[in-house]
């Protein structure tokens, strides 16, 4: 994950339509169809909603412009093993990759993924009505390297506090109160925190408490583990000390796991990410639905991550790839898949994240707008 310190999206270093040195007048979407008509493109992405919305998109693109996209699903835990096997060989089958920036650099260095500046560079490409200029800056920047965008961003991932208000009347704002309120909620009937401890899960809960503690996982360069410090031994202190308040085997617990607990109002208090909201939605009891609030996490220091498609170096029409790409992710397309998951796909558009509907319908987008502006 990327520690972020960004302004609000909608205030993030505004890109303007003429940054790229290019008028878009010119763009002519029938005509820029007819002329990639017939490609045919694999896309790979891990299964889920998000990959079932990508599959229809697909299959609406393909009816409008003539190229077709197979979107193949495969389980998150294989996916970047598959992706790596295939993109760094010359006979790579897939066009299209679903990838998070933490990812890029291992892509940039086999020169793996083409620079989508390039289409946005030209105007029989470049649709204005995709508004680049409506992508935080910060989101860009976190999928760029040497200039060169190496995926489009369409989504946020980050850790926040959800909270019990009848149980908590108002969210720690140190470690201290946090492993205080923990403690007055371990009880019979309840744990204070739920925690997602297992190997994956765990590192993103650690991740989050090393930022905050001032830490970082590499050192400047990152040519090393940074694991030693100071910072780093008193944020793995902090997780001992709050594990006590929290279920005996959170140590083999998921975020689906840790989710469950607390929907049923087993706990007081739930560090989660994002994606998670759709199912502590679908699964929570009325009384735990009726007393949800958000909050940052002590320290407000963010640990945010994207998500975004890149186009292979083995894709033969990558500017076809593109144009899928510019389909699916425009302002009026997007807003589907933030709707469709209730809000847990956090969207990088300004215009929708600080949109007055969707703030009402989900207040966590609050939440993220102030993680993203944390300095």
């Amino acid at each position: 994950m990327k520690k972020t310190f960004s302004l609000v999206l909608a205030l993030a270093m505004i890109f303007s339509l003429f940054s790229f040195g290019t008028a878009y007048a010119d763009f002519d979407a029938a005509a820029a169809y007819e002329k990639y008509a017939g490609t045919e493109l694999n896309f790979i992405r891990h299964s889920g909603y998000e990959a079932d919305w990508m599959a229809e998109k697909a299959q609406e693109f393909y009816e409008l412009s003539g190229i077709k996209v197979n979107v193949e699903q495969i389980a998150y835990s294989e996916m970047k093993n598959k992706v790596m096997l295939d993109v760094s060989s010359p006979s790579g089958a897939y066009d299209i990759i679903a990838t998070t920036e933490y990812w890029l650099s291992e892509f940039d260095e086999g020169e793996w993924l083409v620079d989508q500046y390039q289409f946005i560079n030209d105007p029989a490409l470049y649709d204005p009505a995709f508004e680049i200029e409506d992508i935080g800056a910060s989101t860009l920047d976190s999928n760029t390297i040497d200039g060169k965008l190496l995926a489009m961003p369409f989504k946020t991932n980050g850790q926040f506090l959800v909270y019990r208000s009848d149980l908590v009347p108002e969210p720690p704002a140190t470690w201290e109160e946090y492993l205080e309120i923990a403690a007055a909620n371990t009880n019979d009937d309840t744990v204070g925190v739920s925690l997602a401890l297992s190997m994956a899960s765990g590192m993103d809960v650690y991740l989050n408490l090393l930022y905050q503690a001032g830490g970082s996982f590499l050192n400047e360069d990152s040519t090393a583990c940074n694991l030693d410090t100071p910072e780093a031994k008193a944020a793995m202190e902090f997780l001992v000390n709050l594990s006590e308040y929290t279920t005996e085997g959170a140590i083999n617990n998921q975020w689906p796991e840790s989710s469950a607990v607390f929907a049923q109002g087993g706990a007081a208090l739930y560090p989660t990410i994002n994606s998670q909201l759709s199912s502590l939605y679908s699964s929570a009891s009325e009384e735990v639905l009726s007393s949800l609030k958000y909050a940052e996490l002590p320290g407000q220091v963010s640990c945010i991550s994207t998500w975004g498609l890149g186009i292979t170096s083995n894709c033969e029409c990558p500017e076809a790839a593109w144009l899928f790409i510019q389909y699916m992710f425009g302002p009026e397309k997007i807003v589907e898949v933030v709707k469709g998951t209730s809000g847990s796909d956090i969207p990088i558009r300004s215009s929708l994240l600080l949109d007055k509907e969707l703030m009402s319908a989900y207040p966590h987008f609050e939440v993220i707008d102030q993680m993203l502006s944390n300095e």
